[in-house]
């Protein structure tokens, strides 16, 4: 149980994917060049990894690779229902739907006319056995992208073009979640075997419905793909593009700068200060998302001893200036966060208490709770214990470098004693799994799966996540509440509950929000603008504008 939740927490964390907005222009793609009367267009990106297998679930079974195709699903892979520029649920595969009154039955009418990349026609089959292949094909990780996963019923085809999907219990989220192309990207099902399992025949092609495909060759650095010539939906500017292999980000930006790639997006790729250079240097364009939809926080470790106590943790959120850490540590890129999600999400736009950044308040609240510091060696004391810990950090990351050091020497001022400590990231999960530190950063999910997926892991009954399950270990009527929560369809109810989740994290600190990131674009002179998805975690080739 153990790994398996430990594995599941990396997949969950470290390959979320993302919903691109998707046209409803029905106008067919043409072969030949995307930009009319002009010669095809290529475009080359830069990625840390390379590429093994092309299905929408990736697991360490399949895959040696951690993030593998995850990031460019929505290139190749159509979800039955997205969400629009103006943050509206619509249509994608699926042209209507509806709901029983129950909660436990969803009908999707398909859309007719569309054809996977191989040419094959899409129908209710595809749409059902996609389906239905999620939960096989996660295995021993279903529920690490959500508990939609783990309450279906079936899915069966009752027409040619009508899909009815039943679950065993009502899920507020369905919808939402129905929007991620991982793991709920639909494939031709002729590529899955009669127990569901994907063919290897995915090591080789891409088989989905989107505006691109695998083109099917690599020279094991560089990976090759193809504008899908069956696309059922509005042309993209973009012919072609290779994905090359750079594991190092600075190695990444000279690529750009001398012209073998030309677009790299992403906060896993492009640093505040790499993107304030290329946004000054002539020649190329830099572009911020004006979305922020994920939260940088600090994660305590709820059953330590020390950060076990409010005062502690209320304490430390007050030695921070967040201001600072945003402008600062991450160049003004990112705005300050005052509450664990952004209010832009569902559910979330709540008024709730905010740690307001004070010196002389987080000493007096020490000073008052007990810690003192006995010997003036700069440490306080509380039961003869010093008051000192590891902050356990991801290797990796100059940015997380500078955060933990200033959170160390703010935390210093008030006689908090922190170590740095990083580790590799298999080795950072292994040690929060095991309760091996006192404080930790991490992130929210981010963009379609927040918050539902992240609240769904503070109960740990049902939690994938090491460390927000914590909040409902130690918090035992949380856990109550997101099991509730996760079988309701009163949308009163739900939003109640959410108040006091919400609430009691910010009142007890249970997690110190950080910042609230938005995602990096910067690419040479052939493109001349980029429109990041719904979800922008990830990157959509089809939204780039070329010249």
């Amino acid at each position: 149980m153990k790994f398996k939740r430990l594995a599941a927490a990396l997949l969950s964390a470290a390959m979320v994917v993302s919903l691109a907005a998707c046209s409803n222009n029905k106008e067919s793609a043409e072969s030949g060049s995307g930009t009319t009367g002009t010669e095809a267009v290529h475009v080359n990106l830069a990625e840390s990894w390379g590429f093994e297998y092309f299905y929408t679930i990736l697991t360490p079974e399949v895959s040696s690779s951690q993030y593998d195709i995850t990031y460019y699903l929505t290139s190749f892979y159509d979800t039955l229902v997205t969400y629009n520029e103006n943050n509206e649920l619509v249509g994608s595969l699926a042209e209507d739907w509806s709901m029983s009154d129950d909660g436990l039955v969803y009908t999707f009418q398909i859309r007719e006319g569309v054809k996977f990349s191989d040419g094959s026609d899409l129908t209710a089959e595809d749409v059902a056995k996609s389906l239905m292949a999620v939960p096989v094909n996660l295995g021993q990780y279903n529920g690490g992208y959500g508990r939609l996963s783990t309450i279906i019923e079936s899915a069966e085809a009752t027409g040619d073009y009508t899909v009815e999907l039943r679950l065993t219990q009502p899920y507020y989220n369905t919808l939402r979640e129905l929007c991620l192309a991982n793991p709920f990207g639909i494939v031709s099902s002729e590529q899955l075997n009669d127990d569901l399992t994907a063919k290897d025949t995915f090591r080789t092609a891409t088989y989905g419905t989107g505006p691109y495909m695998y083109e099917g060759d690599n020279d094991g650095q560089t990976w090759n793909f193809v504008r899908n010539p069956n696309y059922w939906g509005e042309t993209p500017e973009v012919d072609s593009f290779s994905i090359k292999s750079i594991p190092d980000n600075d190695a990444k930006i000279l690529a750009l700068k001398n012209g073998e790639v030309d677009f790299i997006s992403g906060i896993k790729n492009v640093s505040a200060e790499s993107y304030d250079e290329i946004s000054q240097t002539e020649g190329f364009g830099a572009q911020i998302d004006d979305k922020a939809l994920q939260t940088y926080y600090v994660g305590y470790n709820l059953n330590d001893t020390v950060f076990g106590d409010s005062v502690i943790r209320k304490a430390i959120a007050s030695a921070i200036d967040k201001d600072a850490v945003a402008d600062s540590i991450y160049g003004g890129l990112h705005d300050r966060a005052d509450s664990f999600f952004s209010t832009d999400l569902p559910y979330c736009d709540l008024e709730l208490s905010e740690a307001t950044f004070d010196i002389d308040a987080a000493n007096q609240m020490l000073d008052e709770a007990g810690y003192v510091d006995t010997d003036g060696d700069g440490i306080r004391e509380k039961d003869g214990a010093n008051i000192s810990a590891a902050f356990l950090y991801q290797t990796g990351s100059a940015s997380d470098d500078n955060l933990v050091v200033y959170i160390c020497n703010q935390a210093q001022k008030i006689g908090i004693e922190l170590t740095p400590q990083s580790a590799a990231m298999m080795d950072w999960y292994a040690m929060v799994q095991s309760g091996d530190y006192g404080l930790t950063v991490f992130k929210t999910q981010g963009g379609f799966y927040d918050p539902a997926n992240v609240v769904t892991n503070i109960n740990p009954q049902t939690s994938m996540d090491p460390i927000v399950m914590l909040l409902g270990s130690t918090q035992p009527e949380l856990a109550d509440l997101v099991a509730e929560l996760d079988s309701s369809t009163d949308e009163t109810r739900i939003q109640e509950i959410y108040q006091t989740i919400l609430t009691t994290i910010a009142d007890e600190e249970l997690t110190t929000p950080l910042v609230y990131m938005h995602q990096l674009a910067i690419y040479s002179d052939k493109i001349t603008d980029y429109t990041f998805p719904m979800d922008s975690n990830f990157t959509s080739v089809q939204n780039i504008k070329v010249n």
